[in-house]
C-alpha cells in the first residue's frame, strides 16, 4: 500500500496479533455454525421486545453472517488490523474501537427502543468499516486498488465509507447500518481528538481557561513600588496581590 502501488508483503500483516484475532474469530464462527442458530438466539444482538439480552451488545460482534460475507470481513481484517497497531499503538487501537463501539451501540439502542432502527444484527462489519476509515485518515494520500483493480486514494475511502453507511442507513433502518455509520461518527471523532493531542490536551486547556477566569477576579494592588527607586533599595514585598 504505497504510492508506486508495489505489491503488498503480505506476511508483514499476519502479526501475532492479527493471527489471534483471525484464527479466534475462524473458531467462534465454525462453533456458530454447528449451533444451529443458538448462538444468533443467545449471542446476536435481538429485539428488545423478542429475546434480548444485556451481554448481546458486545457478543454479536464476534459472530459472523454468512461465509462469503465472514471471510471477507476476516480479509479486510488481516489488511488493516496489523497497519493500524504499528501507527497507531495497541492502547491508541483499544480506544478508537471503544469509540466506535460505545456511540454506535448507544445511538443504535436508542434507535431500537424507539423503533426507528430494526434488530437483530449480528457481525464485526462496523468496527472494520471505521478501522479502514481511521487508516485512510492517518495516510490519506496512500493509494491502494479497490478490489485489486480500481487505483483509490485512502481518504477517499475513509469519507465514502461515512457516505455509504449513511445512505444504507437512510434506505434500510437496520441495525447493521445503524451501528456502522454511528460508530464511524464515534472513530471520526476519536481521530479528531488523536490529531489534536487527545483528550489530555483539551481537559489541560480546560482547567486552563478555568484558572484564567478565577485570577480575572482579582485585582493586582501597587504596594508603592516605584521603578526610580535604586534596584537594591526594592522591596520584594512591593507588589500586594
Amino acid at each position: 500500500m504505497s504510492n508506486g502501488l508495489p505489491m503488498p508483503d503480505l506476511g508483514a500483516n499476519w502479526t501475532p496479533l492479527a493471527r489471534n484475532v483471525i484464527v479466534g474469530l475462524f473458531v467462534i464462527y465454525v462453533a456458530q455454525l454447528l449451533s444451529g442458530g443458538l448462538a444468533e438466539t443467545w449471542f446476536g444482538w435481538q429485539p428488545f421486545a423478542d429475546g434480548f439480552r444485556p451481554w448481546q451488545v458486545l457478543t454479536h460482534v464476534f459472530l459472523g453472517s454468512s461465509p462469503w460475507y465472514t471471510v471477507l470481513d476476516w480479509v479486510v481484517l488481516f489488511f488493516v488490523l496489523a497497519p493500524l497497531d504499528g501507527m497507531l499503538g495497541r492502547r491508541a487501537l483499544v480506544q478508537m474501537l471503544g469509540a466506535t463501539w460505545v456511540v454506535g451501540t448507544v445511538v443504535s439502542a436508542v434507535g431500537v427502543a424507539l423503533g426507528l432502527v430494526s434488530a437483530p444484527y449480528w457481525g464485526i462489519s462496523a468496527l472494520l468499516a471505521s478501522m479502514v476509515s481511521v487508516f485512510g485518515f492517518l495516510l490519506p494520500s496512500t493509494i491502494f486498488r479497490l478490489f485489486f483493480i480500481i487505483p483509490v486514494r485512502a481518504i477517499w475511502l475513509s469519507w465514502g465509507t461515512g457516505l455509504l453507511s449513511f445512505l444504507v442507513l437512510l434506505a434500510y433502518h437496520d441495525l447493521g447500518s445503524s451501528l456502522t455509520f454511528f460508530g464511524w461518527i464515534g472513530s471520526t471523532a476519536w481521530f479528531a481528538l488523536y490529531q489534536g493531542g487527545g483528550l489530555r490536551r483539551w481537559q489541560l486547556l480546560w482547567k486552563k481557561r478555568q484558572v484564567e477566569k478565577k485570577l480575572a477576579r482579582f485585582e493586582v494592588i501597587d504596594g508603592g513600588r516605584t521603578d526610580r527607586r535604586p534596584p537594591r533599595t526594592r522591596d520584594p514585598n512591593d507588589w500586594v496581590h
